[in-house]
């Protein structure tokens, strides 16, 4: 059989000119392409309105939260913090993505200085209010929360103006999301046992700016599922130089799409027994030496530091810093310096660090510069005044550890016991050990003693003060009652 393909009628066109061209093709069936682009910018308009009518059904609240600064809880505590409101993570299938335009609300997590004024904020939808401030309490029964209005309302929106002036950019990773930066636990000295927690710098440097100037910085955190492990799993294959698979089977990717659709799904894809083949194996090509005797010391680390990462809940995170002046005060270089290099304490060279990002920062070096930092100024604004995930840099994931290490509140810490390690040493006691000749000694005594003289020095940094709550408290709030004791839960502490 002889098949012949007759191209007169393109030669035609071709001798028409490009509008000809054009009407052949759409005609001949390049019209299926120009009705998917209109069909889909309907649908995206459509699913933008109900996804916006889907989010003004809910409502937010800001708490400020102020905890003693003589306070012994180490950045575990918010580490638990975190961990608790993981649960609010809302497993969505198509039906309720696509047709109803839910997605998962987020929480932002905040660090304000204004007149030189800090605060610890948490804006959090309405209905985990109770979630949060059980957890707060479960953690710190001295703590404080009260609700207040929002503070991004008292600066301009547009920029420049006849009044203020800001610097602000996205702060974002320098390497791949599944590379942990420095955390809290890497702060404690291993000789002498005394932590030394990164954020006293940070609130110490926020607070020393002059009157009228303010410091923002905003961490975006979304709850998310679990799939985000597998991208680090991926790059340990990677580093040991193995081929990693997730592929699913066809009956599986079949049916998914179904299942999410028409019934209520966990968002957990079905496992069929075809799928339980192949595992992260692909055959042959899988079946390589491993690399890790090869690997350097450097090179290992990081497979252990990823997995380190990877074992713990995840969120995707934004996170962004602005710094507010009034025109007569503006000084980006003596405010922003100091503070980017109190984050610049969670950088590893070896693993991964914050940086400026370049398409967001407020600062352009060539080309239409001042058009460009005028838009910049306004949607990094924008984005900041309504939390918004969508603007900007995309999301990164970080987990619980690395989250409370970049947001928690300071207190002071215990050095290692040097009682315990003096009793075994057959030499002089230490100097430092209070004596009473003609009286017997009291150890609980003498462990008070030492425990008081080997507290750490805390930061001069008053965030008991109440000049936010008198500028932003929000009239007739309700407010959770604390516990009466330390050893009194919270009343709606979530119980078994």
């Amino acid at each position: 059989m002889e098949i012949t393909l007759d191209l007169s009628s393109l030669y035609a066109a071709m001798n028409q000119g490009f509008g000809a061209i054009a009407w052949y093709f759409f005609k001949n069936g390049g019209w299926i392409i120009y009705f998917y682009i209109i069909v889909r910018g309907f649908f995206a308009i459509w699913h933008m309105k109900q996804s916006i009518k889907w989010f003004n059904t809910n409502k937010f609240v800001i708490l400020a939260i102020d905890v003693p600064k003589d306070t012994e809880q180490t950045p575990k505590a918010v580490e638990q913090l975190f961990s608790t409101i993981s649960g609010a993570h809302d497993p969505l299938n198509l039906r309720e993505i696509y047709v109803e335009g839910r997605f998962q609300l987020s929480f932002s997590f905040e660090i304000v200085s204004i007149d030189g004024y800090v605060q610890f904020l948490i804006r959090t939808p309405s209905q985990y209010r109770d979630l949060i401030e059980s957890s707060i309490y479960s953690q710190y029964p001295d703590a404080e929360i009260t609700e207040v209005e929002d503070y991004v309302g008292a600066v301009p929106d547009d920029y420049p103006n006849d009044t203020h002036n800001i610097w602000g950019t996205e702060v974002i990773l320098d390497k791949k999301d599944v590379y942990p930066i420095r955390t809290y636990t890497e702060f404690e000295d291993n000789v002498s046992g005394e932590f030394k927690d990164p954020i006293s710098s940070l609130l110490e440097t926020m607070s020393k700016i002059q009157v009228g100037e303010q410091v923002w910085i905003q961490i975006i955190v979304r709850p998310t599922g679990f799939d985000w492990p597998k991208r680090g799993l991926r790059e340990v294959y990677k580093i040991a130089g193995k081929k990693f698979s997730d592929k699913k089977g066809w009956l599986n990717r079949l049916i998914d799409p179904m299942t999410s659709l028409f019934f209520l799904s966990t968002g957990e894809p079905m496992i069929w027994p075809q799928d339980l083949k192949g595992g992260t194996s692909s055959g042959k090509k899988d079946v390589l030496p491993s690399m890790m005797l090869h690997l350097t010391p450097g090179e290992k680390g990081a497979i252990e530091a990823i997995e380190r990462k990877t074992g713990k809940t995840g969120f995707e995170c934004k996170m962004r810093l602005i710094y507010i002046s009034p025109n007569d005060k503006y000084s980006a270089s003596r405010v922003i310096s100091s503070v980017f290099g109190s984050i610049k304490q969670f950088n590893t060279m070896d693993l991964n660090s914050f940086k400026p990002d370049k398409k967001t920062k407020t600062k352009i070096d060539y080309f239409f510069i001042k058009s460009r930092v005028a838009m910049r100024r306004i949607n990094l604004m924008r984005g900041y005044k309504a939390r918004s995930g969508t603007r900007g840099h995309g999301y990164y994931i970080l987990n619980t550890e690395e989250l409370a290490t970049v947001w928690h509140f300071p207190s002071k810490f215990v050095k290692a016991p040097l009682l315990q390690r003096t009793e075994s040493k057959k030499s002089e006691p230490p100097f430092s050990l209070p004596v009473s000749r003609g009286m017997d000694l009291d150890k609980g005594q003498i462990t008070e003693d030492l425990r008081k003289q080997l507290l750490a020095p805390s930061f001069s940094v008053d965030l008991a003060n109440k000049h936010f709550e008198e500028r932003f408290a929000k009239k007739g709030a309700h407010t959770m009652p604390k516990p009466k004791n330390k050893n009194q839960a919270p009343p709606n502490l979530p119980t078994a």
